[in-house]
């Protein structure tokens, strides 16, 4: 009994264990002694090292060099007053407060914030900064700083983490970026700022189309006008473009040599040899007097020579980067015809473009005008030139109806007078009730199906489907199906023209021929020509380039980019006197261009097509299936469903191959010489339906005497606001 007693004193006396502690995981067991080790921690033999300060925590009595940095986003007279009063007060500010050393301020302006790049100031700040000779910036604002969050951010953990760190001070918010809760703060208040950058950026976006729709466009100073201000008839006044006469000398004179076959490089030459300033200035101030052929060009093509204006060429899809774009349609345009006094004429002016156009393709010289046949085998055919680009198949089809008496108009009257103001290229437009031309952007999907079920298109919009979707049945025909070795053939791509050997020993002992094209009739001819033709080509199997040429093709015949093309040739003898009394015998040769064949000029898509094919063809091996029929049974089902598709096949391919020759109809002219359509010369020659607009050597002449006894001279200090806002939108 005592024995009991004794032992269960002994296990009262041991430490009692917590209720489920038998339950307990290993993990919970090693917490719990970890908990009992740091409440019987007193930490004798522990000894703290303090830390240096950090320099947010510094001595105030510190020496530091404070720089003030300034920025404002145009030029006018009250920001100016704004950034030199910022100057001297901060100026006055850092050498006034104990231990601050003026290093310096740092100014831009007239830039915008949206961007870092452009602002040198600012650049040589930072570059400072990290060089280690500056340790705290003062600025008025975070939207002076910089209106890009990224910007904003970034540059300011770069002078943070820079050793010794670099501080910057916000005085409007009263913010110190080494405070300890200076980030967030910091990243809200650039955030802020571009917003506001984006609001203002659209509010002008949304003003300028606003201003450009009623005639309100952003006209600087060009070279050969000055800007004046006049009344406007409301009590104010209004500047406009008025003609300087001693430049517009200058204009005249290029455009003249231009159209008299000289060319951007030579007028660019003469004009700095006359030290004839481009309006320009260098970086020391002085006018700049170095032409180059660019600038000739990029002056010559402004449609404001001729009294025209057209708003928005380019725009700036990012408000950030202030990188412009050519505005191919994404923006409205807005055109305004007369708008000024002209310098050249429209017919010289449009002129001047289509061979500045052409000069990109290897032309040289003086204006071609279209050539066309009025009478005989050949009306309505164009004498073409390879390299020129001064037209496009609009031009040349509606040449050939007028001659071919399907539209009553006049071309030559149309030509010098169309408005053509985006590099010589034809535009088209809508007119509001201010008189304003404007050249809508290009729709979306979306918006094009609802301006359809507005106008109630909705069935047309199904007919043309069902158009594409049958036009989509037609097959390019495979060129190993035909046998072209000895047959004659020309090769049309869409930088060149090539005949084949076959086709050139059809006019033999010939040196030049010409090419006629009919875009209504969609035929080629070629026939012989002398050398002196303005279109004569070179008669060889050789590679010709032509890429307007080819162009023309493509656009008339509707012709894919990805193909090239092959068009066999019939040929038609010319006895000798047809037409004219001492005309010898020859040989043209006639291509049909209907009677193409298109072949993919990317090898690679080929073998794409042909391995997908094998894969097709694998698979269906894979499904094979095998069948038995005795002598006298009938046959199986899958067999009479073999027959059938084999019969739809067969079907099918009558159609892909084309309608049967009886059906065929042709509605092309015959070219036999024989017959009511053989009136007058087969070979009869292309007249031209335009002038030359050359201009009389006399004429130049006395211009460049005018220009070197009277040389223009620019202003010292031209109008600065407008031209900013102008240059900005790039209008």
């Amino acid at each position: 009994m005592n024995d009991v007693q004794k032992a269960a004193e002994a296990r009262a006396a041991k430490q009692s264990k917590p209720i489920g502690s038998s339950f307990e995981t290993e993990r919970q067991r090693e917490k719990r002694a970890l908990f009992k080790q740091i409440e019987g921690s007193n930490g004798v033999n522990i000894h703290k090292i303090a830390a240096t300060a950090s320099a947010s925590e510094a001595d105030e009595s510190k020496p530091l060099r404070v720089a003030a940095y300034c920025r404002v986003s145009t030029d006018d007279l009250d920001q100016a007053l704004s950034i030199a009063m910022q100057i001297k007060v901060y100026k006055e500010k850092i050498k006034s407060t104990p231990n601050w050393t003026y290093v310096g301020t740092y100014v831009d302006d007239g830039f915008s914030g949206t961007n870092t790049d452009h602002r040198q100031g600012f650049q040589k700040l930072m570059k400072d900064c990290m060089d280690g000779k500056i340790d705290m910036i003062i600025t008025k604002a975070v939207s002076r700083f910089a209106r890009n969050l990224m910007d904003c951010i970034g540059w300011v953990e770069a002078l943070q983490n820079h050793d010794p760190p670099v501080r910057v001070f916000f005085e409007q918010e009263n913010l110190d970026t080494m405070s300890q809760t200076s980030g967030i703060i910091l990243f809200v208040l650039a955030m802020v700022a571009q917003e506001e950058s984006h609001m203002k950026s659209e509010a002008i976006l949304l003003s300028l189309e606003w201003r450009f729709s009623r005639g309100r466009f952003l006209t600087p100073r060009l070279f050969g006008y000055d800007k004046i201000e006049v009344p406007d008839g409301f009590g104010g006044k209004k500047k406009i473009l008025a003609i300087n006469e001693n430049e517009a000398r200058v204009v005249k004179w290029m455009y003249s040599t231009l159209l008299n076959g000289g060319s951007p490089e030579e007028i660019a030459e003469v004009l700095t040899e006359l030290a004839i300033p481009t309006g320009g200035r260098r970086k020391d101030g002085t006018f700049n007097t170095h032409w180059t052929p660019n600038g000739v060009i990029a002056m010559m093509r402004n449609e404001k020579h001729c009294g025209d204006v057209l708003a928005r060429k380019t725009y700036t899809p990012n408000y950030k980067d202030h990188k412009a774009k050519k505005n191919n349609g994404k923006k409205n345009k807005y055109f305004q015809p007369d708008h000024h006094e002209a310098i050249v004429s429209r017919s010289m002016w449009n002129a001047a473009q289509r061979i500045l156009n052409s000069r990109k393709f290897g032309h040289e010289g003086t204006y071609l005008p279209i050539r066309i046949i009025d009478h005989g085998p050949l009306t309505g055919y164009i004498s073409v030139n390879r390299t020129w680009a001064g037209f496009d198949y609009e031009d040349y089809y509606r040449a050939s109806q007028i001659v071919m008496g399907l539209l009553g108009e006049e071309l030559k009257t149309d030509l010098e007078t169309e408005y053509l103001p985006e590099g010589g290229r034809r535009i088209g437009g809508l007119v509001d009730d201010h008189g304003i031309a404007q050249i809508a952007r290009d729709l979306t999907a979306a918006e094009q199906a609802i301006k359809d079920e507005l106008e109630g298109n909705s069935e047309k919009a199904e007919e043309n489907a069902e158009r594409e979707q049958t036009f989509n049945s037609f097959q390019v025909v495979r060129s190993d199906m035909f046998s072209t070795v000895s047959e004659p053939v020309i090769r049309i791509t869409t930088k060149g023209i090539t005949f084949n050997s076959s086709c050139v020993s059809k006019l033999k002992n010939t040196e030049t021929v010409e090419l006629l094209f009919n875009p209504i009739e969609r035929m080629l001819v070629v026939r012989p020509c002398k050398a002196d033709h303005p279109n004569a080509v070179a008669w060889d199997a050789n590679y010709k380039s032509a890429a307007p040429l080819c162009r023309l093709f493509y656009d008339s015949m509707g012709w894919e980019q990805d193909y090239s093309f092959r068009i066999p040739c019939r040929t038609l003898s010319i006895a000798a006197g047809n037409g004219t009394d001492d005309a010898a015998p020859c040989t043209i040769l006639i291509f049909d261009m209907d009677n193409y064949v298109g072949r993919a000029i990317s090898k690679k898509e080929e073998v794409i097509v042909a391995r997908k094919a094998a894969e097709m063809a694998s698979e269906a091996r894979e499904d094979a299936k095998s069948y038995y029929y005795p002598p006298d049974a009938d046959e199986p089902q899958e067999i009479r469903d073999i027959e059938q598709k084999l019969e739809q096949i067969k079907e099918t391919n009558k159609r892909i191959f084309g309608t049967p020759f009886p059906l065929h109809a042709s509605n092309l002219r015959t070219l036999n010489g024989e017959g009511d359509d053989a009136e007058g010369d087969i070979l009869a020659e292309a007249v031209p339906l335009d002038i030359a607009h050359t201009v009389d050597e006399a004429q130049l002449d006395d211009l460049m005497l005018e220009i070197m006894e009277n040389p223009p001279t620019l202003p010292v200090n031209p109008s600065g606001q407008e031209e900013r806002i102008a240059e900005e939108v790039h209008v």
